[in-house]
């Protein structure tokens, strides 16, 4: 098995074909480290992390065993770099108008990990909308009405290439940082995820400002 490895920030131009990048800009490539060193933080602080990967068929096509497992996987991982919430997403490449799945949230390692099954984001964001009464519309209640005790999300999680977004994602790319993992939904471990949020850690979070 592969050695640990942290993710180190490179030059773009220093490599021909460039490893998956973050909406900060940067090329990542990896480092080998000794088991047990930590990287260090900068300050960046991990609070809410959404993950998003997979189809809805590779979802449903999985078993109850493996869910469980799935989950406290991302849990596990999550409360080691301090966050407390996980949102998982499917991709969204193929609409679906009808999904059987529905939204199951559970507790572990003192992480709320909730799995959402909407494909397409916008129509999320709409029905959310729709069933919210007597509610003043500004930026605020509507991430709280999408996010509630979670809130916006610090850190997004893309399993795929970085040249594509998710569509079931559309409020949370707006000042999340994004990390693009290269891996398929079925294959995700523990240690490819620490590496995205160890990326996030060592980053200076902008939300949407560049350098001058």
């Amino acid at each position: 098995m592969e050695a640990p490895y942290i993710v180190e920030v490179v030059d773009r131009r220093s490599r021909r074909v460039p490893p998956p990048v973050g909406n900060n800009g940067s090329v990542f490539s990896r480092m080998k480290r000794r088991r047990g060193v930590k990287v260090p933080n900068p300050g960046s602080h991990l609070h809410h992390v959404v993950i998003a990967g997979g189809e809805l068929d590779d979802w449903e096509a999985m078993s109850p065993d493996l869910w469980t497992s799935r989950v406290t996987m991302l849990a596990t991982v999550a409360a080691d770099h301090g966050a407390r919430w996980v949102t998982v997403f499917p991709f969204g490449a193929r609409p679906v108008p009808d999904c059987p799945m529905t939204t199951v949230s559970s507790e572990v390692a003192g992480v709320r990990v909730q799995v959402t099954p909407h494909a397409d984001g916008r129509r999320r964001i709409a029905e959310i909308l729709r069933g919210a009464t007597d509610v003043e519309f500004d930026e605020q209640s509507v991430e709280e009405l999408l996010h509630g005790e979670a809130g916006e999300p610090d850190l997004v999680v893309v399993l795929g290439s970085d040249d594509r977004l998710p569509p079931s994602l559309v409020w949370e790319l707006a000042y999340s940082e994004l990390v693009f993992v290269p891996v398929e939904w079925s294959v995700l471990d523990g240690a490819q995820l620490d590496d995205a949020l160890r990326a996030y850690l060592g980053r200076e979070r902008r939300f949407g400002g560049v350098d001058e």
